[in-house]
């Protein structure tokens, strides 16, 4: 730019633009509005990077001053997330290679703890005969965020969505696709749009150029067995990197988010920032006469405002111009407050870009007060639509299930309140029903969990069709859903109702070509008897329901005040449970695994002890059912990995050979697994214990319940070094297909098939078939359970790996287990079993 359209304008008489002390001024007014930091980064002649230089706001981003941001041996900095550095260093080291700018984007850890995302360019230069960046970092961690939540939603969006190139070629499709279309995702990638049109538009993506103006169309699809069925498609074009993508949504999907925002360019290092702004870099000025222009804006308004830099340096009011009048009301009181008080500028505010495209913009400018009495601005605005869509669609799904379409828990809470006071007034009975699927778990399983929403879904909707205008169905969560049954005025007539819901709850539905008969549950808490609030309602609800499924699948069972005195003896347990781990009540008892080759103590498993001053030794199979409900036992199970790791240390550290400690975890600590590789990594920093030495397992059923999650968990663990086994092995529902998928390196055959290979030839078939499975899998296998010489036979011939059990010792204290390490003590055999190579 040049002459008066200069976008620094330097002409401006009596402000002194282009003095150093000014550029400096302004440096330091735009560092501080950013919603990030700037930084200078040196390759120092010697290989070793170091950074002189950030800008004050790492301590708002961060929490840490400048000159607290160290790097490390290798010149990364402190701050980066381990899993990050490496490919932050390659790209650092390559960018010096080929002095190109270099892409910045990583997980930086705070002061505080906390994960945040950091993303920017830094731009190469040569100073003095070294490779000097200047760079800028953004805090995106919001954006990340909300992609994340978006990203969940779609996948779990009742409408298709397909993703397609300017060629009209499928890339990628998401589950709802695949049932629309009949066809996998993976048949789907590749495929020409206009194959699953019958408006064919003569390959060449032909159907792109009549159906891609964002609008919904009414076309005819064709799925893969020839069917044809009535489609609504709304198509959409996006920009991303470069290329042309349309997004496919079936029925009536909010079109794709817009394209990210070029990155800006700016002169020296103020226009390297810029450049690398994904927003628009700003000086705004209000002279001493209320008159508003603007001295710089960057390239970003071009793509926001729909207006050339120098068209708006020329005539400001352009900038009003793309606003309402409302909101150019707003911004202008906004303006002359700021203006006064010389207070930071907060601004959020929608406008109408190119193409009168509605956008919402937020930013933060700081003003500054010339000796000739303007205010000056400087400061800087991102484009926050993807932000707001995401927002707008969450507070909308705040009261809605996405799944089914039913009302969630919050909403259902709502509209209890008004159905409770026309109850109240005109003298009526409410029922508060719980309903729970029974066995819903086997489904996901063994179907997938794809066939088992719909499963859900196809169930909800039969159970939907029997209610009244007046009654109100939502999900709570999984298999659960609530039911409020209202109107009602006898006793009779609403129990003939509840009885007419839990019969139409136990029916058959028809999935993806496959019947399946599910059967249902349901407690009943009655209003006003069982309680007069929502939440006391819900509670008693779902305290029946708990004893209907004790009692067997498809059980109708009404809440009773005994089962209230139950509830209050779990809460009991719980608040013990908790006071127990704070007091350092759970220990780990150890049971020494033995080779069955050699006869020497080769592992071992901890096993939890709970030792309560009032209860005494409480058994796992009460205590631990009530702490997995209760969250507790994630606290649990990191104090047995803490003690475990400084006892195994302790060990080796005295002498005894290296052996590992495998220590359970429960399919809760899977899903929320963040927790548990933080509580491994702290056991391990903490005690010094080598990785390889510390075990974890996991049940088969557990494993089972979300395979893909468990396999990607088992993979990370195996990647720090530590080892994972299946544990009470048989009694789940493994599939073998997933089951090789695992990195795992052991199976743990369940004690109840050990204890009766003798005496049951189904067993001992079992017992046999999984130990060949894991020898095909290159798996060891270790037999839980073994009392009898007998058994110890048994699974010798057949090559059992490994044994524990009652023959060898029982669970035993850390003091007793040490003892038996310092004894040496070995399994010793009788004569060699002959292998028969059949199970009896």
């Amino acid at each position: 730019m040049s002459g008066n359209n200069n976008a620094w304008d330097t002409n401006s008489a009596g402000e002194g633009l282009s003095s150093p002390e000014a550029l400096a001024a302004r440096f330091a007014g735009l560092t501080a509005s950013l919603p990030g930091f700037g930084f200078l980064r040196r390759l120092n002649a010697d290989g070793t990077i170091a950074y002189p230089w950030f800008s004050d706001n790492v301590t708002k981003i961060l929490g840490f001053a400048p000159k607290d941001m160290g790097v490390n041996s290798n010149g990364c900095l402190h701050v980066i997330h381990w899993a990050d550095r490496d490919r932050h260093l390659d790209a650092i080291r390559h960018s010096a290679a080929n002095m190109r700018p270099c892409d910045e984007e990583f997980r930086a850890i705070t002061q505080g703890g906390q994960v945040r995302w950091l993303r920017g360019a830094s731009t190469p230069r040569l100073e003095n005969g070294q490779v000097v960046w200047d760079g800028v970092l953004i805090d995106v961690t919001d954006g990340r965020r909300a992609e994340f939540r978006l990203d969940m939603l779609m996948e779990h969006a009742a409408d298709s969505i397909l993703i397609l190139d300017e060629a009209g070629m499928i890339d990628s499709a998401n589950t709802a696709a695949e049932a629309l279309f009949g066809w996998a995702a993976s048949d789907l990638a590749g495929r020409a749009m206009d194959d699953l049109l019958a408006e064919n538009g003569g390959g060449n993506g032909g159907f792109l150029a009549a159906v891609s103006d964002g609008r919904p169309r009414e076309l005819t699809g064709i799925r893969k067995n020839g069917d044809q069925f009535p489609l609504e498609l709304t198509t959409s074009e996006v920009r991303m990197e470069g290329h042309r993508l349309f997004v496919g949504i079936g029925r009536d999907i909010t079109q794709r988010k817009a394209t990210e925002n070029a990155l800006l360019e700016s002169e020296q290092r103020l226009r390297a920032i810029a450049g690398n702004m994904p927003g628009m870099v700003f000086q705004r000025v209000l002279g001493p006469d209320g008159t508003m222009r603007f001295t710089y804006v960057s390239e970003g308004c071009r793509t926001f405002l729909g207006v050339e830099p120098e068209e708006l340096l020329e005539d400001p009011e352009l900038f009003l111009q793309c606003m309402t009048a409302d909101e150019q009301k707003l911004f202008l009181a906004a303006l002359a407050r700021s203006a006064e008080t010389l207070e930071p500028l907060d601004e959020e505010m929608a406008v109408f870009g190119a193409g009168r495209r509605r956008r919402w913009l937020r930013g933060q400018s700081r003003p500054n007060r010339r000796p000739n009495g303007s205010v000056v601005w400087d400061g800087v605005m991102l484009d926050v639509t993807e932000r707001k869509t995401a927002e707008q669609r969450l507070s909308f799904l705040a009261y809605y299930d996405p799944l089914t379409r039913l009302p969630n828990r919050t909403a259902f809470l709502e509209r209890f309140a008004g159905a409770r006071e026309n109850a109240a007034r005109s003298h009526q009975l409410l029922a508060v029903l719980s309903l729970g699927i029974d066995r819903f778990g086997i489904i996901n399983a063994t179907m997938g969990h794809s066939v088992g929403d719909q499963v859900l879904t196809a169930s909800a909707d039969i159970v939907q069709s029997g209610l009244s205008r007046n009654d109100i169905m939502a999900r709570a969560s999984g298999d659960r859903f609530l039911v409020l049954l209202s109107g009602h005025t006898s006793r009779r007539e609403l129990t003939e109702m509840v009885e007419r819901i839990h019969g139409l709850a136990q029916s058959a539905v028809h999935v993806a070509g496959d019947e399946f008969e599910v059967s249902t549950s349901v407690g009943v808490a009655l209003f006003p008897r069982d309680g007069e609030d929502a939440e006391t309602l819900i509670k008693n609800a779902e305290a029946a329901l708990q004893r209907a499924k004790s009692q067997g699948p498809a059980t109708l069972q009404f809440f009773t005040k005994e089962m209230s005195s139950r509830a209050a003896k779990t809460l009991s347990l719980q608040n013990k449970l908790r006071r127990g781990l704070e007091h350092g009540e759970f220990v780990p008892y150890y049971q020494p695994q033995v080779d069955l080759v050699t006869g020497a103590i080769v592992g071992m498993e901890a096993l939890v002890r709970w030792n309560n001053p009032e209860l005494g030794m409480v058994s796992p199979g009460e205590f631990i059912p009530v702490a997995e409900e209760s969250g507790l036992i994630d606290g649990i199970c990191e104090s047995m990995l803490a003690q475990c790791a400084r006892q195994n240390k302790q060990w080796q550290d005295s002498g005894f050979r290296p052996i590992p400690v495998a220590v359970n975890v429960s399919g809760r600590q899977f899903q929320y697994a963040r927790r548990l590789i933080t509580a491994l990594e702290t056991s391990l920093g903490e005690s010094g214990l080598d990785p390889r030495y510390l075990e974890i397992e996991l049940t088969e059923s557990s494993a089972m319940r979300d395979a893909d999650s468990a396999i990607a968990v088992v993979q990370t663990l195996k990647d720090m070094g530590i080892s994972c086994s299946i544990d009470d092995f048989g009694t789940g529902y493994s599939s073998l297909s997933v089951l090789k998928r695992f990195p795992i390196t052991k199976l743990k055959i369940d004690r109840s098939f050990v204890m009766d290979v003798i005496t049951d030839p189904n067993d001992a078939a079992i017992v046999d078939a999984i130990v060949a499975m894991a020898k095909a899998l290159k798996m060891k296998v270790v037999a839980e359970g073994v009392e009898h010489t007998q058994h110890l036979d048994f699974l010798r011939a057949l090559g059992c790996d490994q044994m524990q059990g009652y023959l060898f010792s029982r669970p035993l204290p850390a003091t007793e287990m040490g003892q038996m390490l310092a004894d040496g003590k070995c399994l010793h055999f009788g004569p060699a079993p002959r292998n028969s190579g059949t199970a009896p």
